[in-house]
């Protein structure tokens, strides 16, 4: 594929972007995988809508309208615009936003020669994008000009994680189990096709992300065809954990069509865009018992994924796997993100109350034993502290440790970090996510609050640390040695009021909890199924 004159250095200002690129696309299977490049100042957004228009009968939903979740405020400035009923869409976006108002896209400092760094959004697999003003990697690019930043859409909650084995013609659609994942697959194959164009070089490619984003790419070097599309990963919280059965796929699924009143695929198919967008809005509402509203999480289908969790963290030790260098960490207050979500305070600490107790219910006798000896390390704690900490373990750092013993014991290039401060305040601590806005400078908006990064080391020394480990693998800093990690000693970077690395961190008390994490998984959708 050539790539268009803009993209060869010309300057592009001011040029509108459906002047430079955005329909040279790879379909495959009725899926339409957009991409907006160039070096466009000022370009408008709705300028590269396309209205009304298919694509060799694949529907295409153009603009930078995030994920579906995202799509009402986009198609309110397009016409004619047609979803399908599966959300036959991914965006990629190539550059960096310089501002979070959306009418408006500068890239800057994107078209420099050299490694590629991808940024997958978080957002619990069923909301956020990297649109939003928190993934903004504009700060990163300037920083950082020898390094490609692309940042990666793709499908999420109903349109990206659906079961449909059960419902009249969905043996057609056994994919939809993760769409969300291999529209992200496809986004990496147009970059090994396209980038050098750019400048980047795809024999060096990093993915990273932070929550769904880093358990995407958790998931990605397991998946048949992953093979040469990236070479390193930074997985910062999220891991493995984060899928489900196929049993709560289709409950999730069922919610769904119950809220759209269809019973078959060709029902499905019949949506209109406003039918499909209200029928969203009401399965979410439904499902009142989960943390993240739909909690559509990658499903272990047999298909994408494996059936059994604990076959994904054996693959992590496998001699595929030990050819990725792998950055992998979490924060120390991890679970006290969900605190907003479920109300305040109290309503949170019945739900973490509630999730505890039901844990111990899937545990045989010497699993029981272990957990109580888990919170008789807390014994100090309040019971708010116990189960949180509880919960920040189960859910990243026992699957987080568990894939780094597997990774560094055969072989890998592994390192591990740990977050205890600097936290958003005294009330959520170091929740989950809290690191981003030290990673890109930018503001993190959750549930109405706003929360900057203050002047510290550790912003400083996370951007070199991770650009460094993307550009040789060695995310060691001029100020500090980064040692890698093993099963032995467990090497950790830790930030906290002084950087530095330790030794078997907390006693090594996510041990006593390695067997049900792995088979658990993820807490947020545990009262359903």
């Amino acid at each position: 594929m050539r790539l268009p004159d803009p993209l060869q250095g010309q300057d592009g200002s001011n040029a509108k972007l459906d002047s430079l690129f955005i329909n040279n696309a790879n379909i495959s299977g009725g899926n339409y995988v957009g991409t907006f490049c160039g070096r466009a100042k000022h370009a408008e957004f709705s300028k590269c809508a396309v209205d009304n228009s298919t694509l060799n009968g694949a529907t295409y939903v153009g603009g930078l309208a995030g994920s579906i979740r995202n799509s009402a405020a986009f198609i309110s400035r397009t016409k004619n615009i047609t979803i399908t009923a599966t959300g036959e869409w991914a965006g990629l976006f190539v550059g960096c936003n310089d501002t979070t108002d959306r009418s408006t896209l500068s890239i800057n400092n994107c078209y420099a020669k050299g490694k590629i760094t991808c940024a997958k959004h978080g957002g619990g697999f069923v909301g956020e994008s990297i649109s939003q003003g928190l993934y903004d990697l504009s700060n990163l690019a300037r920083l950082y000009p020898e390094v490609l930043f692309v940042a990666i859409e793709y499908r999420e909650g109903y349109m990206g994680f659906m079961n449909f084995e059960k419902v009249p013609g969905g043996e057609e659609y056994k994919e939809a189990t993760n769409l969300g994942l291999l529209d992200q697959m496809e986004a990496l194959r147009w970059i090994q096709k396209n980038i050098a164009g750019f400048g980047g070089d795809p024999e060096n490619v990093t993915i990273f992300g932070e929550s769904a984003g880093s358990a995407s790419c958790s998931f990605l070097p397991l998946i048949d065809g992953s093979e040469g599309l990236f070479k390193r990963i930074i997985a910062q919280s999220a891991n493995v954990a984060y899928c489900d059965t196929m049993e709560h796929g289709m409950h999730v699924t069922q919610n769904f069509l119950d809220a759209a009143g269809c019973e078959t695929m060709d029902d499905l198919r019949k949506l209109t865009t406003e039918q499909l967008l209200e029928a969203i809005g009401k399965g979410v509402a439904t499902d009142t018992k989960n943390m993240l509203g739909a909690a559509n999480f990658p499903l272990l289908d047999g298909v994408i994924l494996p059936e059994d969790r604990a076959v994904m963290y054996d693959m992590w030790g496998d001699e595929k796997r030990a050819r990725y260098d792998l950055l992998i960490g979490s924060n120390r207050d991890e679970v006290n993100y969900f605190m907003a979500l479920e109300g305040g305070r109290e309503p949170y600490l019945e739900t973490l109350r509630y999730i505890a107790r039901k844990d111990r219910t899937f545990l045989n006798d010497e699993e029981k034993a272990m957990f109580d000896q888990f919170m008789d390390t807390l014994a100090e704690e309040d019971e708010m502290e116990r189960l949180q900490q509880y919960g920040a373990d189960l859910n990243f750092r026992a699957g987080n440790t568990n894939m780094a013993i597997r990774h560094s014991a055969a072989g890998g290039n592994t390192y591990m970090y740990y977050v205890e401060k600097p936290g958003v305040n005294e009330l959520y601590g170091v929740m989950h996510g809290a690191e981003m806005p030290y990673l890109f400078d930018n503001d993190f908006c959750h549930m109405g609050e706003v929360f900057s990064p203050q002047e510290c080391e550790f912003r400083h020394q996370i951007k070199e640390m991770w650009v460094n480990f993307a550009k040789t693998g060695d995310p060691s800093s001029a100020a500090h040695e980064w040692k890698q990690f093993s099963g032995d000693d467990r090497q950790t970077m830790v930030f906290s009021d002084e950087i530095g690395m330790q030794k078997d961190i907390l006693n090594r008390r996510e041990d006593l909890m390695m067997s049900w994490a792995k088979r658990l998984g993820n807490g947020a959708s545990k009262r359903v199924c």
